[in-house]
């Protein structure tokens, strides 16, 4: 038997092939094809490639944090070279990364909004009779606006109405001790507002004396921001949100390591080796209560609270500022981003691959540049994300109705079509779709299986096709997915 031939390796193992010579029957079974490497499968007589990688990569069932990091998987990967890069060659060096910090220097007065609200007219109390007053933070709103057509269409109707500010202080809305944080006021250029009928923006003022929090969000676990869910309180999760690491488009980068980013976040580049992220000036940051700054500083090792870089006010701001860089700077321009806003963003921003601790090779949220379907954060192979977190205070175990209307919107096991169609198309992750969770910020990971499966629809609304079987009714469904959910086959 002729041997194969591995030809045309590239990133993307989707796309490697194999020359076969098909005048030979090569195989019967799938371990007749095992020599050849990269996991080929036999089929009708000839290993046919499977796509597989990258190099050593784990093929089997994930268990330990390194197989679920290291699985086999038709992702595209981009390496970040740390030892041609930061010299760092053997594993001492690249441990001796993470011990590696300075403190950050003092880069002057945070600079104002690159746009100016307008100035409310309306009184948010008069908007509509029912009010749940939210705050937390600047990544909520696309969820906010998913949810409102269904908070409109309840008995009784609610309007939610939200005051950005950070998780942390999303979270102190409700857990902190002193019962003043749990009141939200008016803020110049940065007010509240709320989505009219039309799904339209529109800011209002709220009482003079503050308005008390229904709802504080957080995109991290309360403890990362020093609380705790104590008696008359709770804590729900929503949809999956993944956080990057994005440059301008115009900039060479497509790849960052664990221990540069280290360096550049917790030692402002370390005098240089970072290069080309060698000028704080350009970190294009949060502050260190936005779940954007908390789970990027989680994932590199860096204490939240001692990140380098320039708050950027709000997830929209930091975009606009990284959008009107000065092209000549732009290599040296690195910022902190949530996966839904880079998305949307993807004309003038690139999201860097993360080549985690142990990787030797780094993974986008997508399973390619091209893409949106976040395949890397719903099977492990991407860290950075967490839980949207709804804290609210209880009664006997139960949210009052206000809080009640727009939590169980996205608690209930099976959500409502329209908000995951709404939830994906934000950027998210409905918790139907992914195949991991933790149970901790950046925790261990294990495999997941969602009492109600939703993941060949959310491949279908992103991807435009899904491999399942279609269906309208579970009689319609049979084997291994007996389940017929939002239209498609699913385990259960």
């Amino acid at each position: 038997m002729r041997a194969l031939i591995l030809i045309g390796l590239s990133c993307s193992w989707a796309s490697c092939s194999l020359t076969v010579d098909t005048n030979v029957t090569q195989c019967s079974l799938d371990s007749d094809c095992v020599h050849f490497g990269s996991h080929p499968s036999c089929q009708a007589g000839v290993c046919v490639s499977s796509g597989l990688g990258p190099p050593n990569c784990f093929f089997g069932v994930p268990v330990e944090q390194s197989d679920f990091a290291n699985q086999c998987t038709t992702s595209q990967t981009l390496q970040f070279d740390n030892c041609a890069r930061l010299n760092m060659c053997d594993d001492t060096s690249l441990a001796a990364a993470f011990t590696t910090s300075a403190p950050p220097a003092n880069l002057g007065t945070i600079p104002p909004p690159v746009t100016n609200q307008p100035v409310p007219t309306v009184n948010c109390i008069d908007v509509a009779p029912n009010l749940i007053y939210i705050t937390g933070s600047t990544n909520l709103p696309p969820l906010i606006k998913a949810v409102q057509p269904l908070l409109y269409a309840g008995a009784p109707p609610y309007v939610a109405v939200f005051a950005p500010q950070t998780s942390c202080k999303g979270a102190g809305s409700i857990l902190d001790p002193d019962v003043t944080k749990h009141v939200i006021k008016n803020i110049v250029n940065n007010s509240a507002f709320y989505y009219d009928s039309t799904g339209a923006q529109q800011f209002c003022l709220l009482d003079v004396a503050g308005n008390t929090v229904d709802i504080g969000e957080s995109d991290v676990y309360p403890a990362s921001c020093s609380y705790s869910v104590v008696t008359n309180t709770a804590d729900y999760l929503g949809p999956i949100q993944a956080i990057t690491m994005v440059v301008p488009s115009s900039s060479k980068q497509n790849a960052i390591s664990a221990e540069a980013a280290h360096l550049v976040f917790g030692a402002g580049g370390d005098n240089g080796r970072a290069s080309p992220w060698s000028d704080a000036h350009f970190y294009f940051t949060r502050s260190s209560g936005t779940g954007t700054t908390q789970l990027v500083a989680r994932a590199t090792t860096v204490d939240p609270a001692m990140v380098w870089g320039i708050d950027r006010l709000s997830a929209a701001n930091l975009v606009a500022s990284m959008e009107a860089i000065d092209p000549s700077v732009a290599e040296s321009v690195i910022g902190l981003l949530s996966s839904d806003f880079a998305d949307k963003g993807r004309a003038n921003l690139r999201e860097l691959a993360f080549q985690q601790r142990g990787q030797t090779y780094g993974y986008l949220p997508d399973s390619s540049v091209e893409t949106f379907d976040k395949a890397n954060v719903r099977d492990g192979h991407y860290p950075i994300w967490g839980a949207i977190h709804l804290i609210t205070a209880t009664t006997n175990g139960v949210p009052s109705q206000a809080a009640s209307s727009l939590i169980t919107q996205f608690t209930v096991p099976k959500l409502d079509p329209q908000l995951v169609s709404a939830i994906i198309d934000s950027g998210f992750v409905p918790p139907c779709a992914m195949k991991v969770n933790h149970t901790s910020e950046l925790g261990s990971l294990a495999a997941f299986t969602p009492a109600f499966g939703c993941s060949c629809f959310y491949d279908q609304r992103v991807n435009g096709k899904s491999s399942c079987t279609a269906c309208t009714g579970n009689g319609e469904c049979s084997g291994s997915t007996p389940a017929c959910n939002y239209g498609f086959c699913e385990a259960q």
